[in-house]
């Protein structure tokens, strides 16, 4: 099928993916959504069509039909909080594993929730898509935290794609940049905001707040994690720094490994202190090599004005790269919303279909 594809894209013949869809919450939704916006982009610039046969959901259930889902019924089925089953061609399924291998699909997408201290459920999920011969996009940052090299090699093996844009500022092409830019570069450290809830916590106790207002502040526009800890005590930022220690600097780390300190001890009147003093406290990732071993570390730092990533406020987000060539690199995202993270989905979906699998 792939071989086929890769033939009349070169060919400039029209060709289709069929996707299944893993979750379908806020991003999974906004992917939905953004699919149907861009139709006629897709048709005309990249001579591709799609049809989604198949949503698999944690607590809305899962609808497979392989003549393709109409993704406009699929949204009011949820968005009314009723049930996908009744979309459902075929026998039911008993899990997410038995959706994978049973949806007829060329590419799984996935944006389902993460356990940030094991990686799963999605790195199974992973295992399981590109065991079957499945193309993997994924926004969720457990598979390329916890087995990136291991489900780099299934995909090699398989000749299918994996790729995970989204996993680190949304849909911001940060891991593109290293994968398409960064030839024969060393990058020797990488530094970063790279997590919205605390970036927007720290904003507020600027401003005068408490800890516990800005955390509901963050709460009331959807950027915390369901457990909070998971923001505040640096697990998410963790993640994303081993993500980008792990595909940028050729790194094998875990999360466990990241030296971690959160900012749940940080107050207002520290961070009124420190901005008036000309730096801001943020939350900042490093991942930097010294004699070819990679460390990483997450904690609170106090950042002169002039450093770009002391710039960045509410959910927006910046990463520095520290080459032998390009020396100081930086990338800022403004605040973002489930589109940005579906956008960096839709990009590795091309590039699959382009025949770039890594």
């Amino acid at each position: 099928m792939l071989n086929e594809v890769l033939f009349r894209l070169e060919k400039g013949i029209t060709v289709r993916i069929d996707i299944a869809m893993l979750g379908y919450g806020k991003v999974g939704r906004a992917l939905a959504r953004l699919l149907l916006r861009k139709v006629d982009v897709l048709r005309d610039q990249y001579d591709l069509t799609f049809r989604v046969t198949g949503i698999a959901t944690r607590s809305r259930g899962c609808a497979i039909n392989p003549a393709g889902l109409d993704l406009d019924a699929t949204l009011a089925a949820v968005e009314a909080g009723d049930p996908l089953d009744g979309l459902h061609q075929g026998d039911p399924l008993d899990d997410t594993i038995a959706f994978i291998k049973t949806c007829p699909a060329d590419l799984i997408m996935e944006a389902t929730w993460l356990n940030p201290r094991t990686g799963q459920p999605a790195t199974d999920y992973a295992r399981a898509a590109l065991g079957a011969g499945r193309h993997f996009v994924t926004a969720n940052k457990g598979p390329v935290a916890f087995a990136y090299r291991e489900l780099s090699a299934l995909a090699r093996q398989n000749g299918v794609g994996f790729f995970f844009e989204s996993t680190v500022m949304d849909g911001a092409p940060v891991l593109g940049i290293g994968r398409e830019a960064l030839l024969a570069t060393t990058v020797r450290r990488i530094r970063g905001v790279l997590n919205s809830t605390t970036n927007y916590v720290l904003t507020r106790l600027e401003e005068g707040a408490s800890f516990d207002e800005a955390v509901a502040g963050a709460r009331e526009i959807g950027v915390v994690e369901a457990d909070p800890s998971t923001d505040l005590e640096g697990w998410d930022a963790a993640v994303k720094i081993v993500v980008l220690a792990n595909v940028i600097m050729g790194a094998d780390l875990r999360p466990g490994d990241v030296d971690r300190t959160g900012i749940t001890g940080i107050t207002s009147a520290e961070a009124r202190a420190v901005l008036q003093a000309g730096e801001r406290i943020k939350l900042v990732c490093e991942a930097v090599c010294t004699e070819g071993a990679v460390r990483a570390s997450v904690r609170p730092v106090r950042l002169p004005l002039s450093d770009p990533l002391s710039q960045v406020s509410q959910t927006s987000s910046a990463v520095t790269f520290e080459t032998d060539t390009l020396h100081h690199l930086t990338m800022i995202e403004g605040n973002t919303d489930p589109t940005t993270t579906a956008y960096g989905m839709l990009v590795d979906m091309i590039n699959i279909a382009r025949g770039r699998y890594t």
